[in-house]
This record gives structure tokens, sequence and C-alpha cells, in this order.
């Protein structure tokens, strides 16, 4: 089972013709928060004072809990953005992640604003159509408290101190981030590999009729067999580089 996404242009279409109504449908805001890079999972959830009971968007479940944030407002003063997110920590999960995972400092953030409309199971369902997606780092954890515990973001884009070059060159691996299964469809908001075609294949590179193992070896061939032999492919591998003998 996939899930599909209409094309990116479309997407905007929609969501720009939505927020330009006099009375929209619902705004929804969700969050995802990946600490995979520290030993964890991803974790979905939205605020639960406008939500009852779990959200589906785009295959993903997204569970209401007690959560403040702000500061995410771009200004034209030259500085980025340094949003707080605070969430409630009454029954210990979160407080249980902070010491599992070095306080998640370094896990990603990223914040998902879309309409009502829009969500699983709606009639106009669309995973795609959502403003702009917000991807911000966890930079330091500012509070913990028996109520709540509080964190301070830095944007992703925010190079200061940022060592050159940006990105590995690597020959013969490509480095996009692929689709993830989440056991009902697939999960788009991290990827940045433009994969969405319904063929799944093992990162051997064997195809699969089984979703749950779809995933991608990196290689060139992996490529081919997504979008086509002679297709212009979007990998992030180098192949011209030469190797480098020392």
């Amino acid at each position: 089972m996939t899930t599909a996404t209409t094309p990116r242009s479309a997407a905007q279409a929609k969501i720009a013709s939505e927020a330009q109504k006099a009375a929209t449908s619902p705004y929804v805001v969700l969050y995802q928060l990946d600490a995979r890079v520290l030993g964890g999972d991803v974790y979905c959830f939205t605020q639960s004072n406008r939500e009852s009971a779990p959200i589906t968007y785009g295959g993903v479940e997204y569970t209401p809990i007690d959560l403040e944030a702000d500061g995410f407002e771009w200004t034209g003063a030259g500085t980025l953005p340094t949003p707080r997110v605070r969430i409630a920590n009454a029954n210990r999960a979160m407080s249980a992640l902070v010491g599992t995972y070095d306080d998640l400092l370094g896990a990603t953030l990223t914040r998902i604003r879309t309409f009502r409309r829009f969500l699983d199971g709606e009639p106009d369902a669309d995973p795609g159509a959502h403003f702009p997606l917000d991807i911000y780092r966890v930079e330091r954890k500012v509070a913990l408290t028996k109520t709540h515990i509080e964190w301070e973001l830095s944007a992703a884009m925010d190079q200061e101190g940022k060592m050159l070059p940006g990105r590995q060159v690597l020959r013969d691996a490509c480095t996009h981030t692929y689709r993830r299964w989440t056991g009902a469809g697939f999960d788009y908001s991290q990827a940045t590999c433009p994969y969405t075609g319904s063929a799944c294949f093992k990162a051997s590179g064997d195809p699969t009729g089984n979703s749950a193992e779809d995933d991608c070896g990196r290689k060139d061939s992996d490529c081919k067999k997504r979008f086509g032999e002679t297709a212009v492919l979007p990998t992030r591998a180098f192949p011209g580089v030469a190797r480098v003998r020392i």
C-alpha cells in the first residue's frame, strides 16, 4: 500500500487557495521529532488543546500531547528565529527520552502546517497539501521540571560555525533521504528523494511486493530501477569524481 502525493506545484496551489478563503478549514499543526541520529525513533505528535484523539496525515499517526510552541515567526531583521517548545512532563514519558538520548540535543524537529480537510480520511485528503516545512534542530534544553520540559531550537539552515564542504562528495553512494514505511503508508515528510512510485525494491536491489521491505541501496542501479534506465537520475552521488590516490 502506498500513499500518493500530489505534485508539489498542485499541492501548493491547493494550500494557497484554502488559506485565502474567508472561512478556512480548521488549521492543524503537526510535529515530527526525529531522534534517529541519537539512536531513537521518530516521534509524531500534535497539540492536545486542538485535538482530543490521534489524527493521521500521509499515513503517519500523530498523538495529541500537552504542548506549547512559539517563536517560529520570521522577521526582516536578519536574524533567524530560535523557537521554543514546551511539552508537559506529567507522565514522565518525555523525561525518559531526555535521559536516554542526551537531552535530545541534535534531534530534528519538523513542524508541518496544513488544514483539516487535507488529513487522511477526509474527502480532500492530500499528504502533499501543506505549507513549507519548518525544520529545526534541538539546540539546548532550557528547563526540566516536574510539569514540563522546554527546548530552544535553531534553524536547520543556520550556517554559523558550519565547516565546509557542506556535504560529503561520494562517488558511488547517493545521500538522499529515502521515504519511510509507517505500516499504513509511506511517509515523505523527511524524504528528499523524489521517488513516489508503487514499485518496491529491497536494499539489495531485488524487487519485492512487501512495502515494509522497500529500501534503497544508494547505488546508480537502484536509481535506474525506480526512474528508468534512460532517465535523468536525481541521484546525489558524484559518479564523475575520480578516486584520489595519496
